[in-house]
């Protein structure tokens, strides 16, 4: 497996913008492949978009395939670059952890793509490229609450996991909860993915209005205030909206900022 993989991938590196055309034969004899192996490892890109073939030179060039893996990724590139210094921003205004979190590529999970830690010695440390469940946590529920209908179903579809005291494992009861982040523009989470942590995001959004990203902040329940969530949601949405106007992307307006993130263990919603 692991050779065909590493033969694969040099088949890819292969197509370059002085050489963007090859035919099977030149690619066995620059990899030093029997013509058969290369044909049928250039047959199975085909059949995944990686690679098209001319139907009258018949020499391959990249695919959509290819072509949509490089977009991704530039715009992950661009979209960390951007978001660095605003994360860095709204760590030093909240006094809490900075998250930025994308969807995972099948979209049934989140990924931390960067992070700034506060740098208070109790803090929430949260490692980038950590993948989480989409239904446990205010950045993972601000970018499940903006997909498509089909993609929110097939994480319903799912056992929804308990991960901590909070965790919304209800269909029902998770469904509320994103028609409730849709309406007033931003997450919050208390002790749904780990013991006496607290979170509030924002989602950014496409052109289309679907996900692209969010921005959050996390911390321990010791330093929640209840006087404080509106600071840190209005703190949390100016990062989102710097982030999304260099990026040509929206954020929706913040809304019911007075809602408390605590649970309901003050006499305040979840």
């Amino acid at each position: 497996m692991a050779q065909v993989l590493d033969r694969t991938f040099s088949i890819l590196e292969l197509f370059t913008e002085e050489q963007p055309a090859w035919t099977a034969t030149e690619i066995a004899r620059a990899l030093a492949l029997p013509v058969p192996t290369a044909y049928r490892l250039l047959t199975a890109l085909r059949g995944l978009e990686y690679v098209h073939q001319d139907p009258e030179t018949k020499r391959f060039r990249l695919g959509l395939a290819a072509l949509r893996l490089g977009e991704r990724a530039r715009s992950v590139v661009d979209l960390r670059l951007v978001a660095l210094p605003v994360l860095q921003r709204v760590a030093r205004e909240s006094g809490e952890t900075a998250l930025l979190t994308i969807p995972s590529a099948t979209h049934d999970a989140s990924v931390c793509l960067e992070r700034v830690e506060t740098p208070q010695p109790l803090r929430l440390s949260l490692q980038p490229g950590r993948q989480l469940p989409l239904h446990a946590g205010a950045s993972q529920k601000a970018l499940l609450a903006f997909m498509r209908e089909e993609e929110i179903e097939r994480v319903l579809s799912r056992p929804l996991e308990r991960l901590c005291s909070a965790t919304i494992t209800d269909k029902g009861a998770l469904l509320r909860e994103l028609a409730h982040i849709r309406r007033r523009g931003w997450a919050s989470s208390y002790e749904e993915t780990n013991v006496g942590v607290w979170g509030v995001a924002v989602p950014i959004l496409d052109p289309r209005g679907l996900i692209a990203a969010a921005i959050g902040i996390a911390g321990p329940s010791a330093r929640l205030s209840s006087s404080r969530v509106a600071e840190h949601v209005r703190t949390v949405h100016a990062g989102a909206r710097s982030v999304a106007e260099a990026l040509g992307l929206d954020v929706p307006p913040a809304k019911e900022l007075r809602t408390r993130v605590d649970g309901g263990r003050k006499g305040g919603r979840r």
